[in-house]
């Protein structure tokens, strides 16, 4: 939010909204992925099935404008299946593969960012695409390996997740506005800080209050989840479940939009992790269930001092009230 944009912010800007978690020094690694045409036998494939629990207003916004009929009389849409408020596969994938990329060890690149190149640590940024005639001599980092990459499907099937129960209502946040310069919020001497990551707010999830009508999802909005995996180790399976919230220190993921004016705190909760036996000649495959704290309490793929760092930041409940001026 910008200084001019409410009447009253003559006031000194409040502390930021986000932080970040500091890139590995050493860059990301990068090895040859592994194909996807067959299951193999020292691999886990199978499905986590659980429910997500809106702990603020949550809005993935569909694009679109819609008439209210009373006042507001527009507001800025949720995302739908049917005639059903979701959350996209596409983008809970994306909020946990940008935890994934921040605790990764050996770490991951930097697959998303605006930032230019020669303010990046090296070797940190985007893996290359993976191209049909040079797919052997391909070289992925871990999150890319996991999540998928240009030219690389990925490991990772994440399902529309469709709200159960309360229907969605209106509720009216403030503007928001890139900063004008970015120099001296994310960069550090010419060099990026790190991933940006947004706080939760105090109190019981009540998001800040603005002019700007949204359709959201109440807190206590339930969503059932479920992921497929294909031809992840033991390890990877638990780096995937630490980044869902399930370790200690806990993680709460923001997703969708409206972050900063505290919008779309999440808990994941996991009701079972299955695995088959991989034979794809079977018409009904032999099914086992895993233990997840046995699978995120041995931690080789993740750093953490880093995960430390982003557990700090993604606390449910946070530290500092929801921005309602300029920060």
């Amino acid at each position: 939010m910008r200084p001019y944009d409410r009447a009253g912010d003559r006031l000194p800007p409040l502390p930021k909204p986000y932080a970040f978690v500091p890139f590995a020094p050493a860059g990301a690694v990068t090895v040859a992925p592994i194909g996807h045409d067959r299951y193999q036998e020292e691999l886990l494939t199978g499905s986590i099935q659980g429910t997500l629990v809106a702990l603020s207003p949550l809005h993935v916004a569909s694009g679109s404008i819609e008439l209210t009929g009373g006042q507001p009389s527009l507001v800025k849409a949720h995302f739908r299946c049917g005639d059903r408020p979701a959350i996209p596969g596409s983008s809970l994938k994306g909020a946990i593969r940008s935890i994934v990329e921040a605790i990764s060890d050996p770490p991951s690149c930097a697959r998303v960012t605006q930032a230019r190149r020669d303010t990046l640590p090296p070797r940190i940024p985007a893996c290359r695409e993976v191209k049909a005639n040079s797919r052997k001599d391909a070289q992925l980092c871990l999150a890319c390996r996991m999540f998928g990459a240009m030219g690389y499907l990925g490991r990772l099937r994440f399902y529309d997740a469709i709200q159960e129960g309360e229907d969605p209502k209106t509720i009216q946040i403030p503007s928001l506005f890139q900063p004008r310069t970015r120099e001296n919020i994310y960069y550090d001497h010419g060099q990026v800080k790190g991933r940006k990551f947004y706080m939760h707010g105090q109190g019981n999830g009540q998001a800040a209050t603005g002019n700007v009508p949204i359709e959201v999802c109440p807190v206590g909005s339930q969503f059932p989840l479920r992921i497929e995996f294909d031809n992840l180790s033991r390890e990877e399976l638990g780096l995937l479940l630490v980044a869902l919230g399930q370790a200690d220190p806990p993680l709460f993921p923001k997703l969708g939009g409206g972050k900063p004016a505290c919008c779309g705190s999440m808990r994941v909760e996991i009701a079972s992790v299955t695995t088959y036996n991989g034979d794809a000649l079977e018409f009904h495959p032999e099914s086992a269930s895993q233990d997840i704290e046995e699978l995120v309490q041995d931690r080789p793929l993740t750093n953490m001092d880093r995960l430390n760092k982003l557990a700090a930041i993604l606390r449910f409940p946070g530290k500092q009230p929801c921005p309602d001026r300029n920060y």
